[in-house]
């Protein structure tokens, strides 16, 4: 199977002046990104399956007013900065996640196990933009396309097939765990993941299905030098809804989330400030089973 996924997230941010900074002025903007994720997963038995992934974009800001910060200012992720290496090649992703239970091609239950690595890219922060160690501030960036640190993944998936609506439903638990501290001194959050998912089935109208998912996501404290990197600690709750059409070139959904914070802050700001955070995101993915069956993994058909 192919498939490709594009993530578009829009932030409308805003925080009250900075103190100790001299600067007296409130900070606010604006925070894009659009990520395209192409995938291929490959079939290896009857039983276990190898996903890879790649992420590919760029997270743009925007700042709004006519002052002076070094905080803040119009760029992207695409370019270099001075703690910053730019380009478009995010997280690189390797999931193996193997069938527990299937109760067949009709009504029944299906459970998945994985896990899986993440491989980061060069472009990413290459060093403090919070200053812990108190140096003089110098300008600085505080978002990437990747986090820069190898990460394990461990996932558990269970869904239910109905002839009754919600047709399809089910949910996925997941934990990203960071495996080391990268060159730069950055050790990554770990992130707890849990979200539901249900469909109904076929509406005439628009030849198509209608859905709504939540997503829970927890991320404990990150650290820059073994320092707690502000905000980093959070939960984000998630509600939306979709819509699914099985078109001639493969399943197509069409995604539609409001992010709310639950708990923490944004994590682009430097302190315990007042703020407003206004998010969005529309996803779009596309997946087409492909009638090709590969040659050499015939033998592992019954692993």
């Amino acid at each position: 199977m192919i498939g490709v996924d594009n993530n578009n997230q829009y932030i409308d941010w805003w925080h009250e002046a900075l103190p100790g900074f001299g600067e007296g002025f409130d900070h606010e903007g604006t925070l894009t990104s659009t990520i395209i994720i192409p995938s291929v997963t490959i079939g290896l038995s009857n039983y276990w399956n190898l996903t890879l992934s790649q992420n590919i974009g760029i997270r743009a800001m925007t700042w709004e007013g006519d002052t002076v910060t070094k905080h803040h200012r119009d760029e992207g992720s695409h370019t270099d900065f001075l703690n910053a290496k730019g380009g478009l090649l995010g997280d690189f992703r390797i999931m193996a996640r193997y069938l527990v239970l299937n109760d067949g091609q009709g009504p029944g239950k299906r459970w998945f196990i994985g896990t899986g690595l993440i491989v980061p890219s060069r472009n990413t922060l290459t060093s403090d933009p919070f200053f812990l160690n108190k140096e003089d501030m110098s300008e600085h960036r505080h978002f990437s396309i990747s986090e820069g640190v190898y990460k394990t993944v461990l996932e558990m998936q269970l869904f239910k097939k109905q002839m009754t609506t919600p047709v399809f439903m089910g949910g996925t638990l997941s934990a990203v765990l960071p495996l080391n501290e990268n060159e730069y001194g950055f050790k990554a959050s770990n992130s707890y993941d849990f979200s539901l998912v249900g469909f109904t089935k076929l509406i005439p109208l628009i030849k198509g299905s209608v859905g709504a998912n939540l997503v829970a996501v927890h991320t404990t404290e990150a650290f820059w030098n073994e320092k707690k990197a502000p905000n980093s600690r959070a939960t984000v709750i998630t509600a939306g809804f979709g819509f699914l059409w099985n078109l001639k070139i493969g399943g197509f959904a069409l995604n539609i989330q409001k992010p709310f914070f639950v708990g923490g802050a944004f994590s682009g700001i430097e302190g315990e400030l007042e703020q407003k955070v206004d998010a969005w995101q529309i996803s779009l993915s596309l997946r087409r089973i492909l009638s090709y069956n590969i040659p050499w993994l015939d033998p592992l058909k019954d692993i």
